[in-house]
């Protein structure tokens, strides 16, 4: 092996995001779309359920939206002689689903899983000049317990190789750290019609700006076949270490060369090493607590539709907050949403399924599982084993199996195959049944997962010294942005009445049955120090499972800490002041504008990363308090009109403060940008008083027009409740905000404009 430093000046930031071919095409715009008789061209990823209008008659466990049914996806392909040289593939990232591919009519492969990716080889079944491919999809109803999407919803590729080249997926890179160095090893699979001779060379690689630096290097002369593995080994000097903090990756490029073809294949990866131990989870020798929050794979009124700039704002938010993990709930991720992983640096659940054998729903995935879990859980673990991000393989969420030792099987089995792909990595399941914890079924997983049970942590650590335990699905706190209940009782059922408007109380104390505060779950985290961490259900708020609304207007959960809109809720602050213990955080709730509750005894909460606050209403001190638990409550502060401000304190020292005021009536918008993308930009109005005073109770009917080259895309205020279709360009405020989604369609300035009846309106430019 040759160790080389060798600057490579790059001409384009070409350096990609996922294992992959060099010889590969998006392959997204100008499908037709044929579905209920009618035909129409749209462009991928595409969803036809948030296309639709919110129906009352559906159900609200799955958003209210017509996601279900058949449909058609057609393209042309246009095949040259020289392409027909090549081996072609078609790979769908996630079509919704049981998916068929026809080739020029006749059927060339499928998969049944919506949420997996395939893969069909075109090699053979191609003609020079136009080949007709067609996507058949049947979305069967009640196959699900949130919204699914319907339709080809994530990215479409057509990639080209040499006969003789990598296999597909065919590249798993490890770590290995040692005193100043590391040892890289990868394992590459080839394809190849016949045996041959082949020269394999790989290229380690990281970047900085447009350029690349050459690390490492290996090259050997093989005798090649379909399915010869290769193992070549790197010694880096120095490595830069993958991180949250600072997630740095590598780049493998990998050249397969025959007496006259030559094909490259790239890895992304990342150098860290990754343990769960009995009292933690360590990232490169570091005691890492897991930060992390579960999320579905919805993008609010995008629906299903993946967007990479949709799903990166939200990781900025996410980050802000002080997450550092993520649970993919219950599901195989959009593989692009791992790449943003590794590139912003989060830690990563990758998850099978939500279901075993024993059935949630009619046409779930039990009715795929004796068929299928093999093909899906091994797809998805060699297309995702070499992100860095990726530290636990679940094989599945409160499924039924646990209490029924004779089905044990079925977990063992999956463990093993999961270690058999990836020999580095550990399983965990979301686990809801108490007694499983502390039956055999235990040992049938690495990493226990307890869903809702901190309560357990201690005696299972008791009973299971050896075996690590985390937190897989925890809280489970609901909350509306700015709606607040009175009385204020710290009782989890007490937070929302069964009537209009079907919205839960923002004091963060009130959760479902099964469910608690975050406070609760914290007491046993900071009791257990062996406990590796929490996901909290959810980051967002999603489309469907309107808890505890499930038969009322309601149309996505009440569960986010950031509503569907992407507007933070008071619980944002509250996970903020416990993850970012070092970033000045004060936040006080409820907003100050009550007409009518004068005189009237008002609890006021204060979330802070500081241990003690002031809280002054009107100029007027209130009292100093301590922190005692994980927040700061004032329970008789008597309102009136004005100003309401805390000061926080940190060892003695002016640590942070937050203000609220009273607001007068609606006199204007305001606009900012939320966030602007390559593609899409995301701008939230707000209605204010003359004095520039969010007005909490505003619902004024907002209209949204664009000027210049842009569309509307989407528009969103957060309420839960609203049946207003995401397509429609006005909508009305909830809790004083609302929400655009803008497309740039060309090159140009654009502006947003705002107005509703009465008030000033908002201007703003991309």
């Amino acid at each position: 092996m040759k160790k080389t430093l060798t600057i490579i000046t790059l001409l384009a930031a070409v350096i990609s995001a996922a294992a992959q071919p060099v010889g590969r095409e998006l392959w997204n715009d100008g499908w037709s779309f044929t579905k209920d008789g009618s035909t129409r061209t749209v462009n991928l990823p595409h969803d036809w359920g948030v296309e639709g209008e919110f129906n009352q008659e559906y159900p609200g466990e799955t958003g209210k939206l017509p996601w279900w049914g058949k449909a058609r996806y057609g393209k042309t392909l246009e095949v040259t002689q020289e392409d027909l040289q090549k081996d072609i593939r078609l790979e769908v990232d996630g079509a919704m689903s049981n998916a068929s591919v026809f080739v020029n009519g006749v059927k060339a492969g499928g998969w049944a899983y919506g949420y997996s990716s395939l893969a069909v080889d075109l090699t053979g079944r191609l003609q020079e000049g136009k080949n007709r491919i067609e996507i058949v999809l049947d979305n069967k109803p009640e196959s699900s317990r949130w919204y699914p999407g319907g339709g080809i919803y994530r990215n479409v590729w057509i990639t080209k190789t040499e006969k003789t080249s990598v296999a597909h997926w065919g590249t798993f890179i490890t770590t290995q750290l040692a005193p100043g160095k590391a040892i890289v090893y990868q394992k590459v699979t080839l394809k190849a019609p016949e045996t041959c001779i082949a020269r394999i060379s790989t290229r380690i690689l990281y970047k900085e700006g447009n350029t690349e630096y050459v690390v490492a290097e290996t090259r050997s002369v093989i005798e090649a076949w379909d399915g010869r593995t290769e193992v070549q080994d790197f010694e880096i000097v120095n490595p830069r270490l993958w991180s949250p903090e600072n997630p740095q990756m590598y780049l493998a490029r990998t050249v397969v060369e025959t007496e006259d073809t030559k094909d490259v294949y790239e890895t992304p990866f990342g150098i860290r090493s990754a343990e769960f131990r009995p009292d933690g989870f360590y990232l490169n020798g570091v005691k890492t607590f897991l930060k992390g929050v579960c999320l579905h794979h919805d993008a609010g009124a995008l629906g299903a539709a993946w967007n990479e700039d949709a799903w990166q704002r939200r990781l900025i938010m996410l980050k802000d907050m002080g997450c550092n993990a993520i649970r993919m709930s219950h599901n195989p991720p959009a593989p692009e949403l791992l790449d943003m992983c590794d590139r912003m640096g989060f830690l990563v659940m990758d998850e099978l399924t939500d279901t075993w054998t024993v059935p949630k729903k009619e046409n779930g995935y039990a009715t795929l599982f004796n068929e299928w879990v093999e093909k899906d859980l091994t797809a998805m673990i060699r297309r995702d084993r070499n992100h860095p991000s990726v530290i636990l393989w679940s094989i599945g969420n409160e499924c039924g199996e646990q209490g029924w030792p004779e089905r044990w099987d079925i977990p063992r089995r999956l463990t093993d195959l999961c270690h058999r792909e990836d020999p580095t990595r550990l399983t965990t399941a979301g686990n809801d049944n108490p007694g499983a914890a502390f039956s055999g079924y235990a040992e049938t997983i690495d990493v226990y997962g307890f869903n809702y049970k901190p309560h357990l942590y201690e005696q299972f650590v008791e009973e299971h010294p050896g075996q690590p335990v985390l937190g897989s699905e925890t809280s489970s706190c609901i909350s509306t942005r700015g709606y607040y209940l009175f009385p204020v009782e710290d009782d989890k059922g007490k937070g929302w009445t069964m009537d209009p408007p079907f919205q839960v109380s923002s004091y963060d104390l009130y959760a479902p049955g099964w469910a608690s505060k975050p406070d609760y779950e914290w007491e046993y985290e900071d009791k257990v120090p062996e406990c590796a961490g929490e996901f909290v259900w959810t980051g967002y708020d999603y489309l469907g499972e309107p808890t505890p609304f499930n038969m009322a207007p309601s149309r996505s959960s009440y569960f986010g800490i950031i509503d569907l809109a992407g507007f933070p809720k008071d619980r944002f602050w509250l996970y903020q002041s416990r993850w970012c213990p070092d970033k000045p955080v004060a936040h006080i709730l409820p907003h100050w504008t009550w007409p009518g509750r004068e005189g009237i005894a008002t609890p006021v909460h204060v979330y802070t990363s500081g241990d003690e606050a002031e809280l002054f209403l009107n100029g007027k001190s209130l009292g100093r308090k301590k922190k005692d638990g994980y927040r700061i409550v004032w329970d008789k502060v008597f309102y009136t009109p004005g100003t309401l401000e805390v000061v926080c304190y940190k060892n003695g020292r002016e640590w942070a403060r937050d203000m609220v005021q009273t607001a007068g009536k609606a006199a204007k918008l305001y606009a900012s940008v939320d966030y602007e993308g390559e593609d899409l930009s995301y701008v939230a109005v707000d209605v204010l008083d003359k004095a520039g005073v969010l007005c909490p109770g505003s619902s004024a009917l907002i209209k949204f027009e664009v000027k210049g080259p842009a569309e509307i895309v989407a528009t969103d205020a957060g309420d839960p409740t609203s049946h207003v279709p995401f397509y429609s360009p006005e909508l009305p405020a909830f809790a004083g905000k609302a929400s655009v989604i803008i497309r740039r369609t060309g090159k140009g300035p654009v502006t947003v404009l705002a107005s509703s009846k009465g008030l000033k309106k908002a201007k703003i430019s991309l």
